[in-house]
């Protein structure tokens, strides 16, 4: 699967959501040009590694009119060709609650969670 590629994170929050749990990171640091600014990540209850990402980076200065801010999506369940691939751009992206609104919205339509609710276990 791909995924993003950092170097170190900071967890800011944690949402249980059905059998998974979304952690919020932010203060990403990346070796490659991306410049993320947050970052869902997916874990299955009982597995060490997220099976999905859903990040939002600054896109890069030659599509910003678009918007200012990319949404890509890192999944097993998707393939390689669609795994990482923009879902979304836009200036709302910027705020963090928007994009974790947004991003857990995703995570409830890509996992199947339809009668489910996230709700915030850390701060």
């Amino acid at each position: 699967m791909q995924k993003p590629n950092i170097s170190t994170a900071i967890p800011k929050q944690r949402y249980k959501f059905g059998a998974y749990t979304i952690v919020v990171l932010e203060e990403i640091e990346s070796e490659t040009e991306v410049e993320y600014v947050y970052l869902l990540a997916g874990i299955k209850d009982g597995h060490n590694e997220p099976e999905i990402y859903i990040t939002c980076e600054k896109a890069p200065p030659d599509s910003s009119e678009n918007g200012s801010h990319i949404i890509r999506v890192f999944a097993k369940q998707m393939d390689e060709q669609e795994s990482g691939a923009v879902i979304n751009q836009s200036n709302s992206w910027q705020d963090r609650e928007a994009f974790i609104s947004y991003g857990l919205s995703g995570f409830k339509q890509m996992l199947g969670l339809d009668d489910e609710e996230p709700y915030l276990i850390a701060q």
